[in-house]
């Protein structure tokens, strides 16, 4: 299966928050959504499982509209972290009417994972702590059984411990049962060990989709002093992330022999190449030179 978002808009209290928003997501692949708060990646999840009617645009699993196929729509799961109906309800109830939406979700295995993972089945939701309330959201989501899972901030506020056990639990579910997942997350450490691409949002609209395996093979991040400052034609080359006095730390997203060979006859006094992180992305495409570097 693959699910495409094509164009999608949204405007709310005349103020539109997104639009032309397109990617697609394939078949057991793990894609994360990232920009800066207010962005507006809560706002497209809901315009993609139809919490929110569309202003523009579709959203088509193989091809076929969500809005016209509803059964299609079983595939899809979001939990709105903010907006959780069923927390006033027991783990028992919430299976029960989930399982009237979902018809593959298996009610007694959901069931026996909530007891393998110490959370009390006849206690409503809403008294659950943070951290099991993160839990408890992915072993619900991962029941369902649908294919293409979306996970809004899975990770904000759970401890160590339970933030592995989350990951492990995503990990395995992608590999035993090849299905897709959507997730956004302000840490960007814990995604840059997920995701095997990341779709940048920026200004209500996708500037950037990156695989993860392919920016490694051509970016870089490149730590330089040189004696009289940073030369321009390499400043041009790439995006300055930090100075610190003659220290300067520069991405560059195409790294080829040509440039190599340009910093090399600029006998810079020293070229070191530090590892690149999804953070570093995010700080090439999302922050204004003027927010992130740092003078001392």
């Amino acid at each position: 299966m693959k699910l495409i978002v094509n164009e999608l808009k949204k405007v709310i209290n005349h103020r539109t928050i997104i639009e032309d928003v397109s990617f697609t997501v394939n078949h057991g692949e793990i894609v994360g959504v990232i920009g800066r708060n207010g962005v507006g990646k809560t706002t497209l999840f809901k315009a993609m499982t139809g919490i929110y009617l569309t202003d523009n645009g579709r959203v088509l699993i193989d091809n076929q509209d969500l809005t016209e196929d509803i059964a299609l729509k079983q595939e899809l799961f979001f939990v709105d972290p903010l907006n959780n109906f069923y927390i006033h309800y027991t783990p028992m109830e919430i299976a029960k009417m989930y399982a009237i939406t979902y018809p593959k979700m298996d009610v007694d295995q959901f069931l026996t994972e909530i007891t393998d993972h110490n959370l009390p089945l006849n206690q409503k939701v809403k008294y659950f702590s943070k951290g099991m309330q993160g839990l408890f959201n992915v072993l619900l989501a991962l029941a369902t059984q649908a294919q293409f899972v979306i996970l809004d901030e899975p990770f904000d506020g759970l401890d160590v411990l339970v933030r592995e056990n989350v990951k492990r639990l995503l990990i395995n579910a992608v590999q035993s049962k090849e299905i897709s997942l959507i997730i956004s997350s302000h840490n960007l450490a814990e995604l840059d060990t997920l995701v095997d691409r990341a779709i940048i949002l920026k200004d209500t609209k996708v500037v950037g989709e990156y695989s993860l395996e392919n920016l490694r093979e051509t970016a870089r991040k490149i730590q330089l002093v040189f004696k009289d400052g940073l030369p321009d034609e390499i400043k041009q080359a790439g995006t300055l992330v930090e100075a610190r006095g003659r220290v300067y730390v520069m991405i560059f997203e195409n790294y080829t022999r040509q440039l190599d060979e340009k910093i090399a006859n600029l006998a810079p006094l020293l070229y070191e190449e530090l590892p690149l992180s999804l953070e570093d992305l995010f700080r090439t495409q999302l922050v204004n030179e003027n927010d992130y570097i740092l003078e001392k």
